[in-house]
């Protein structure tokens, strides 16, 4: 009997530990990895269809978008991975477009060949906010124009921009969980899209460059991020390693 068990828990610790190219069916046929030492502004294009170009990308921000995830549901990494940079040329032998959601599959299959990642997914209760409308009421205008969608945030360490164009509360909500470091969450019932430009700095005392970005939601879009705490879908990394170079 103790050996049965003996050998079920084996078989639990092997299924846990299981490569991420395990669970995916997709894989790209040609890979160049080399380290990054010159720098630069990190970039992610699809070159052409059936071929991806990720120059000065850290292994966290492959993982990333491997998952769909933010960073800070990344759990148990080595600090490397979030420092270290690389340029990845790769290509999958079709001539489909690559998109957000279909490269993922792809992507875990090279984190699983090239660096070994090896993981599994728990669900923990973490904190985070919840973005919801003041009691005044939102501020987003709707668009009615027939520009083009789009929403970036540019600027330095002193002062950030949000610049919206048919903009969208679950874009906003991705951007806010990315500048905070945490989950955030839409409960603000917002479905439509809006033009609005978002202006914050990076704290309280920060007069000469604007308000924080608590602060600038409330005075400038009508929204309020409320601290929360709710279970969240989690990749604990078992193992990953530097890759080789091509």
């Amino acid at each position: 009997m103790c050996q049965v068990i003996q050998l079920c828990v084996a078989v639990a610790a092997v299924t846990s530990l299981a490569p991420a190219y395990a669970q995916s069916s997709r894989a790209f046929e040609v890979v160049s990895i080399r380290p990054n030492r010159e720098g630069g502004e990190a970039s992610d294009t699809t070159t052409t269809p059936g071929r991806l170009s990720l120059i000065n990308a850290t292994p966290a921000s492959l993982i990333r978008r491997a998952f769909g995830i933010q960073e800070w549901q990344i759990i148990g990494s080595p600090a490397w991975i979030s420092t270290e940079r690389f340029d990845i040329i790769a290509v999958t032998g079709g001539a489909d477009q690559l998109t957000d959601k279909n490269r993922q599959p792809f992507l875990q299959a090279l984190l699983a060949e090239r660096f070994g990642l090896k993981y599994h997914k728990e669900t923990r209760e973490l904190s985070g906010y919840s973005l919801v409308v003041t009691k005044n009421g939102s501020k987003l205008v709707p668009n009615t124009g027939s520009g083009e969608y789009a929403m970036k945030v540019t600027g330095g360490p002193g002062k950030q921009v949000l610049r919206s164009t048919k903009g969208n509360i679950p874009r906003l909500v991705e951007i806010l969980s990315r500048v905070t470091g945490r989950m955030v969450t839409d409960d603000t019932g917002l479905s439509g899209q809006y033009d609005f430009m978002l202006e914050w700095g990076p704290d309280e005392q920060t007069d000469l460059v604007g308000p924080s970005l608590f602060t600038a939601l409330q005075e400038q879009l009508g929204l309020r991020l409320v601290a929360t705490k709710k279970p969240t879908e989690v990749i604990v990394i078992d193992q990953i390693d530097r890759p080789t170079e091509n």
